[in-house]
C-alpha cells in the first residue's frame, strides 16, 4: 500500500495548484490516481483489512443511492410523468417519435458527473483502507490540514491588491471557491493541536512538562486557525465563521465527553438534540422564505444568480433536471445580455434543481449518519479521538454551509473532503473504541 498511500499524499499536496491549472486536467489526473490506488490497496489488503472495511456495510445505502439516482436520470423512461418536458417537446419539434424520455436534459453531463462521483468514492474507500494505521493517520492529517491552511492562505493574499494584480491566478481565489477548505484548515489545524497535545502527555500515562518541540506545533497550529478564519473574514463569510466555531465546540463537547467518561451513544444522541433544536430554531426563522431563498441562506450578492436558481427551480420537477445542467439551464434562464453562464448561489440549490427536491432530505439524512458514526467513534476512541471528531466537526459544517454558498461545488473542495471523510471513518473503530 505504500504506492497508493504515496499517491494520496501526492495528491492533497498538488491541491493548492487547482488555481493554476485546468479543471479538465485535474479531473482526469483524479481519474488515473484513484484507480491506481484503488488497485493497489486492493491487492495489497489484509484479511484484517477486509473485516474492518465490512464495518462500513452501514453505509452502502448512502454510497449507492447517488449511482443509482444518476443513473434513472440517464436511462430512458417509460413512465412520461418522470421524465423532463424538454425531451416530449423535442420528440414534437423535431417530429422524430424515437426520441427517447429521460429526467436529464443533459445525459451526457449527467454521465460526466456519474464517473467523478465514482472517482471520489473510490478516493474516500482508498482513504480508509489506508488511514487504518495510525501513523499513516497522523501524516495524512498533517498533510490535508497544510494543504488546506495553503489554500486559505492563497484565498487571503488574493485580498491584497498587489499580489491579485501581479497574479491574476491568486486574485481569482477572490470568491467563494475555497470556503470549504478554509474550514477544513481550520478545524484541522484544531485536530493537529489536540494530536500534539495527546502525544506529549499520554505516553506511559506520565503528563511531562512542556517542551519546544511541542509549543512549536502549537503555534503552527493556532497560527493555521488564525489564517483560516482570516480567510473566511476576508471573503465575507460570517456565516460560515460562525458555523466553524460551531465545529469547534462539537471537537470540545467530544474531548469533555472523553474526559466526564460519557458513553458513545447517549453522547451521539444529545449531540444529535443539540443541532436539531438549534436547525429548528433557525428554520422557524425563515418559515416564510422562499424555497430558494432558504437553500441559499444567506441572500448572494450576486442577484442575478439568485433570481436563475429562482426561475429553474420553479420550472423543474421532483426529479431534478439532471446531476451537471445547471450551467446549461443557467444560460436558458439568466438575463439577455449576461456573457458568461451563472454559478449557483449555493449547494443547495443546486441540489435542488439539477438532483430534485426529494434529494435534500435523502442525502441530508446521509450526511447526518455519516456525522453521527463518527461523534460516535470519537467519543469512543483513546488518545486517537481527535481524528473522528474534525471530521465529525466538518461534515456538520459543510452540510450547514452547503446552504451558504457554493464553495463545496469546488472540484478541490470535493478531493479534500473526500479525503477527510475517509481519515475520520478509518479512526472510527479500532482497539481502543467502544463500539
Amino acid at each position: 500500500m505504500s504506492i497508493a498511500f504515496s499517491l494520496l499524499i501526492a495528491l492533497l499536496v498538488a491541491t493548492p495548484a487547482a488555481l493554476f491549472i485546468s479543471y479538465i486536467f485535474a479531473q482526469h489526473a483524479l481519474y488515473l490516481l484513484t484507480a491506481i490506488m484503488l488497485a493497489s490497496v486492493a491487492t495489497a489488503a489484509s484479511p484484517a483489512d477486509i473485516i474492518a472495511a465490512a464495518t462500513f456495510r452501514r453505509f452502502a445505502w448512502a454510497a449507492l443511492f447517488p449511482i443509482a439516482w444518476m443513473m434513472i436520470q440517464i436511462v430512458p423512461l417509460p413512465i412520461e410523468s418522470l421524465t423532463s418536458p424538454i425531451w416530449p417537446t423535442a420528440a414534437v419539434a423535431l417530429n422524430d417519435p424515437s426520441l427517447a424520455s429521460r429526467i436529464s436534459i443533459d445525459p451526457g453531463s449527467t454521465l460526466r458527473s456519474l464517473t467523478w462521483y465514482l472517482a471520489v468514492l473510490s478516493l474516500i474507500i482508498s482513504t480508509i483502507l489506508l488511514a487504518r494505521d495510525r501513523n499513516r493517520a497522523e501524516v495524512l492529517l498533517l498533510t490535508l490540514t497544510g494543504a488546506a491552511t495553503f489554500i486559505a492562505l492563497e484565498s487571503l493574499a488574493g485580498q491584497i491588491e498587489f499580489l491579485a494584480t501581479a497574479l491574476p491566478d491568486i486574485g481569482r481565489s477572490n470568491s467563494h471557491s475555497f470556503a470549504v477548505a478554509a474550514v477544513i484548515a481550520a478545524l484541522g489545524n484544531s485536530a493537529t493541536i489536540a494530536m500534539a497535545m495527546e502525544r506529549h502527555s499520554s505516553r506511559a500515562g506520565a503528563i511531562r512538562p512542556l517542551s519546544t518541540p511541542l509549543l512549536f506545533r502549537i503555534a503552527l497550529g493556532v497560527t493555521g486557525i488564525v489564517v483560516s478564519l482570516a480567510s473566511l473574514a476576508a471573503l465575507g463569510q460570517r456565516v460560515l465563521l460562525g458555523l466553524t466555531g460551531f465545529g469547534f465546540a462539537i471537537m470540545l463537547f467530544v474531548a469533555t465527553a472523553r474526559r466526564l467518561g460519557f458513553r458513545p451513544w447517549p453522547s451521539a444522541i444529545l449531540a444529535a438534540v443539540l443541532i436539531a433544536m438549534t436547525a429548528v430554531a433557525t428554520l422557524s426563522l425563515a418559515r416564510s422564505t422562499p424555497l430558494v431563498d432558504l437553500l441559499s441562506f444567506v441572500i448572494s450578492d450576486d442577484q442575478a444568480s439568485l433570481a436563475v436558481a429562482r426561475r429553474a427551480l420553479s420550472d423543474s420537477s421532483w426529479t431534478g433536471s439532471g446531476v451537471g445542467t445547471f450551467a446549461r439551464l443557467a444560460r436558458i434562464y439568466q438575463d439577455y445580455g449576461v456573457g458568461s453562464a451563472l454559478a449557483a448561489p449555493s449547494t443547495a440549490a443546486l441540489v435542488a434543481i439539477e438532483w430534485g427536491r426529494v434529494a435534500i432530505p435523502v442525502l441530508a439524512g446521509f450526511t447526518l449518519q455519516l456525522f453521527l458514526f463518527a461523534l460516535r467513534g470519537a467519543v469512543g476512541r483513546g488518545r486517537d479521538s481527535f481524528f473522528a471528531s474534525a471530521t465529525a466537526a466538518i461534515v456538520v459544517v459543510v452540510l450547514c454551509g452547503s446552504f451558504v454558498d457554493g464553495s463545496l461545488l469546488n472540484p478541490t473542495a470535493q478531493i479534500m473532503l473526500a479525503a477527510a471523510i475517509g481519515l475520520g471513518l478509518a479512526q472510527s473503530t479500532g482497539r481502543t473504541s467502544s463500539i
